[in-house]
Formats: structure tokens, C-alpha cells, sequence
């Protein structure tokens, strides 16, 4: 048996109540409260991440559109000139920018004729190849030569060689007295726009211009009987390919040769003696072409445009030939992409009495706004991420590439400023100059997704006419070529 404890002795009291205890329970520490402290951390540690991933996709979206051509590098907190040309190498200003130099043909004092390849960072001239010597007529600056070079290889956008149509003709201004010169011996020459080496140099028939396609020269010349002949050919090796000749013998007793062009994958013929144009297949074919056309111009992508008017239209009614594509037609005229990320496939935008956007997969118009264009020298529209951002008249304006619908907007300057609109990946960039030269440019810079003003830089001393070559910013308006940075 278990043993019992010891007996205690206790004295009892009548009538007495026990007094009143509290019951104790066990203590149990709740986490409640640590858990509605946590909360608020993790919600905005989440928002924090959110925010993170956020701004990433944001950089690497800035990133993919700064890479696309057409688009600049950033500006940084000033602009200043970084170098400034020869004078003569003024013409380059407008040429062919290719591996980050201006590529064109200068006329030197005695009237020779140089092709030049100038660095677009430093200024200096990476080589250049002698085309033509001395020619007194071109000493006069009024007289203008129609020695040319154009872009040539498998992607025009990206050239690696350049087709240069050497010859003696040269034009006179108009008013002058000075009609020209018409074409007595011209040459073939291609050269590596790498270091300039000659890859082909031969004689061909005298003309005064010549339409340059993928795989092909055609140049265009008038025959014995007066017959419209053109005649294409391999640049490199001379190897006919095809030719074209005219039907009826073309008009007056000695009709001038034509003058061609390279355009929309086609090759543009235009003579004296017919109100349109001809258009020729990439292998020869005649193409109809509206007889009410009056008007045709190239783009900045090479593509033709071929202008007409109609009766009850309030535009010009405009059609775009496009290599291997239909061709469309849009009202008004058409505007360049310089930049285009591909968000928005089949869009075009045209200008005339209002913005237009068309869907050039179908020819229908999507959409029409109420903006006039900016004139300037290259007037075009950015098209990032399904937005279209185009220079008005009083302000940037964004806009809902698929509907027309205006996103943001930003005013420009108040008084007369001409200038380009530009993207550096995150932000759009408008150049607005003084239209008279005279006075301070700038350059406004807005946050490209939602138009926040960012800042304003001005244009150093001098510089009016300032454009895009490559991925940098240059100036033309002072009789030499100023690069800025």
C-alpha cells in the first residue's frame, strides 16, 4: 500500500464561509497580433517587388526600342559641337549614312569629283576614292552635277557597297542662262563602303542618272528610231539582264534622254514629252500607272508615291509601291516611320486635312484625327509599342496607333520652330529651331509613355538646322557640317 502523509490537526468554525477565489487558467500568448504586423511588411515588400519587375521590364523595354533604327543616342545633360567639317563636305549632310559615317560626293575647288566617307563621331574622313577629275563648269556652285551613288547589296537598309553613276552632265540653274551640259561619257563604278575599294569600274552608254535595285542597274537612254530603251544590267560584272523598249517613238525631233530611278522595287521612268511617268517591273514588265497622275516623290524607306487628284476628294489621293508588296493608296501624303518597333504591323499614317491611319494589309483607313503636321524637312511619325507620335503644329502629339485616340499631348514652344522628332528609347525628343535662323534653339525632351516634361536643352550658338544621321545629332545650317553631342 501507498504510504499516507501525516494527520494535520485543525480547528473548525461554525457558520464561517470560505472566502471567494478566482479560478486561475492557463496562459495562452497569441500570435495574432505578430501576424497583423507582418502584413504590412509583406504587402509592401510585394509592392516593392512589384514595383522592381515593374521598372525592369520598363529599362528593358527602353532598351529594345533604342536599339531599333532611327533611334539616337541619349543626349546626356547638354549639347555641344564635337567637330565641324570642310565646307565642301556639306553635300554629305544629306547623303547616305552608313557604318556610322556620312557617305556622298563632293565637288572640290577645281571642280573634281570626290566620293568621302566622314566618321560621324569624330569628324574624320575614314577614306575616300577620286571619281571624276577637274571640270572648270563645276567650279561655278550654280552649276549641279548629276554624278550619283546609291546604296547596293542584299539589304539596301544595310548596304555594304555603293553604285556611283560617274558623268559629265551637270545642270544649270534655272534663270541663270546656264542650261547644262548634256551627257557625253559617263561610268559605272561600285565601291566597298568599308575602305572604298573599287569593285567594278567599266564604261557605259552617256546618261545622267540611273535606277539602282537589288541585284541591278538600269539606266535609260533614247535609240536611233527615238524609242524610249532601257537597259538593266549586273553592277559588277556588266552582264545584260534584261531591256526595255518603247512601243512609239517619243515626241520632238531629238527628245532628251529619260531620267530614272530606283524606287518602291521598281524602276521610275520619267521623259520630257509624256505627263506620267512609266514604271517598269524589277525584271522589265511595263506596270500601268494612272494618267491623272501629276505629282511623285520617293521616301526615306525608298519606297514611290505617286500623287493624282480627284474630283469631290478634299486630299490628293496618294499611291505607295513597296517592294514586294501591293500597292495602296492612302489620302493625303504619306508620312515616313522613322521609327517603327513592328507593334502595330500594316500601319501607315498620312497627312492632309487631318491625320490618317490605314491598314495597308487591307487598303481601309483605321482611323482619322484632328492634327495638322509640322512642315520640316523630313516629316515623319514614330510608331513604339502600338503608339503613333507625330510633331504638330503647337504640340506632340501621341496617339492610339489602332484607334487615333489621343493619348497625351505636350505643347511646343510659342513662335516659329522647325525641327525633327526623335526617340532615344525612353523619352521623345523634338528639335524645335527658329525657323529664321535667328535666335536659341532647343531641344525638348519628354518621358516618351505618359509626355512628362523631362528638360530642355539648348542648341549650342549658331546651329539652326539640326537633323538625325545615324544615331547622332548633326547641323547643316552654316555651310559646313556640325556634329553635335
Amino acid at each position: 500500500m501507498p504510504r499516507r502523509a501525516a494527520l494535520v490537526p485543525v480547528e473548525l468554525v461554525e457558520d464561517s464561509q470560505p472566502e471567494p477565489t478566482t479560478p486561475t487558467m492557463p496562459v495562452r500568448r497569441s500570435r495574432r497580433p505578430l501576424l497583423w504586423l507582418l502584413v504590412p511588411v509583406v504587402a509592401v515588400a510585394v509592392l516593392a517587388g512589384a514595383q522592381q519587375v515593374s521598372e525592369a521590364m520598363a529599362r528593358a523595354a527602353d532598351a529594345r526600342v533604342a536599339a531599333l533604327p532611327g533611334a539616337i543616342d541619349p543626349l546626356g545633360d547638354g549639347i555641344d559641337v564635337v567637330w565641324r567639317s570642310d565646307p565642301i563636305d556639306l553635300p554629305l549632310a544629306y547623303g547616305l549614312v552608313a557604318q556610322e559615317a556620312l557617305h556622298g560626293v563632293v565637288v572640290g575647288p577645281d571642280g573634281s569629283l570626290t566620293y568621302r566617307s566622314v566618321d560621324l563621331v569624330t569628324g574624320a574622313e575614314r577614306w575616300s576614292a577620286d571619281l571624276r577629275g577637274p571640270d572648270p563648269a563645276l567650279v561655278d556652285p550654280l552649276n549641279t552635277t548629276r554624278t550619283r551613288c546609291q546604296p547596293w547589296g542584299a539589304d539596301l537598309a544595310d548596304p555594304t557597297q555603293v553604285v556611283c553613276l560617274v558623268t559629265d552632265v551637270y545642270l544649270g540653274q534655272a534663270g541663270t542662262g546656264e542650261a547644262g551640259r548634256v551627257a557625253s561619257q559617263s561610268r559605272l563604278r561600285v565601291l566597298d563602303l568599308a575602305d572604298g575599294q573599287a569593285l567594278a569600274n567599266r564604261a557605259i552608254a552617256p546618261v545622267g542618272s540611273m535606277a539602282v535595285l537589288p541585284g541591278l542597274v538600269a539606266t535609260g537612254t533614247v535609240d536611233a528610231a527615238n524609242h524610249l530603251l532601257v537597259v538593266a544590267t549586273d553592277p559588277l560584272t556588266g552582264a545584260e539582264l534584261w531591256r526595255y523598249r518603247g512601243a512609239g517613238p517619243l515626241l520632238g525631233a531629238t527628245p532628251p534622254p529619260p531620267d530614272v530611278a530606283g524606287l518602291g522595287g521598281l524602276v521610275f521612268v520619267a521623259t520630257s514629252t509624256a505627263d506620267s511617268p512609266m514604271l517598269l517591273s524589277a525584271t522589265g514588265e511595263r506596270i500601268p500607272v494612272d494618267a491623272a497622275t501629276n505629282g511623285w516623290a520617293g521616301t526615306e524607306q525608298g519606297w514611290l508615291t505617286l500623287q493624282r487628284l480627284e474630283a469631290g476628294r478634299n486630299d490628293p489621293v496618294t499611291t505607295v509601291y513597296r517592294p514586294g508588296e501591293p500597292p495602296v493608296e492612302v489620302d493625303g501624303t504619306l508620312l515616313d516611320r522613322s521609327v517603327d518597333d513592328g507593334s502595330v504591323p500594316g500601319l501607315e499614317v498620312s497627312t492632309g486635312q487631318a491625320l490618317y491611319g490605314w491598314d495597308t494589309r487591307t487598303g481601309a483607313r483605321r482611323w482619322e484625327a484632328d492634327v495638322d503636321v509640322a512642315p520640316v524637312f523630313r516629316p515623319s511619325v514614330l510608331v513604339i509599342e502600338g503608339v503613333v507620335y507625330v510633331a504638330g503644329f503647337d504640340d506632340i502629339v501621341a496617339l492610339d496607333a489602332r484607334t487615333g485616340d489621343v493619348r497625351w499631348t505636350f505643347p511646343r514652344q510659342v513662335g516659329s520652330y522647325r525641327g525633327e522628332l526623335l526617340t532615344d528609347g525612353a523619352h521623345i525628343l523634338l528639335v524645335d529651331a527658329p525657323s529664321d535662323g535667328v535666335g536659341t534653339g532647343y531641344v525638348t525632351i519628354v518621358d516618351r509613355r505618359d509626355g512628362t516634361f523631362v528638360h530642355r536643352l539648348a542648341l549650342p550658338a549658331g546651329v539652326r538646322d539640326v537633323f538625325s544621321a545615324g544615331r547622332r545629332l548633326v547641323d547643316a545650317g552654316s555651310q559646313e557640317i556640325a556634329g553635335l553631342g
